[in-house]
């Protein structure tokens, strides 16, 4: 939640990310167009958005399992609780960024963190019913 909330300040801001993604981008693609990159960047930060709330989605989950007064719910209760959670956190980070100068609030990206934060539990849950993980 650190990390997601440091990048909700300037420095996680588009004109600031592109310093990091233009050089790799233009390596890869020395003839990409700036249509081309931007329409990368915007894709890269959109999938940050989703990944950082999948790994969110699935440590809530992991802490709500083993905390003794989550316990006794069902697994059922819990992954929905967990994504409760996450979309809350998505929704208290984006009114953040409404104080932030170069940031934007955005009622997509909440859908989004919490869309990718329901891939995450999703694939938890997956995981569990193949036998994938130890965990019971």
């Amino acid at each position: 939640m650190a990390l997601i909330f440091s990048a909700s300040t300037s420095l996680g801001a588009p004109n600031h990310t592109s310093y990091l993604l233009r050089p790799l981008f233009f390596w890869l693609d020395p003839h990409m167009s700036e249509e081309t990159f931007a329409r990368c960047h915007y894709l890269v930060r959109k999938a940050a958005h989703f990944t950082e709330y999948a790994i969110l989605g699935m440590l809530i989950w992991r802490t709500l399992r083993h905390d003794p007064a989550f316990r006794s719910c069902t697994t059922t209760h819990q992954f929905w609780l967990a994504l409760l959670l996450a979309a809350f956190y998505a929704s208290t980070d984006e009114f953040h960024q409404k104080f932030v100068p170069t940031r934007e609030p955005s009622v997509q990206d909440v859908l989004l963190d919490t869309c990718g934060a329901g891939a995450g539990l999703l694939f938890i849950w997956s995981a569990r019913r193949l036998g994938l993980s130890q965990g019971k």
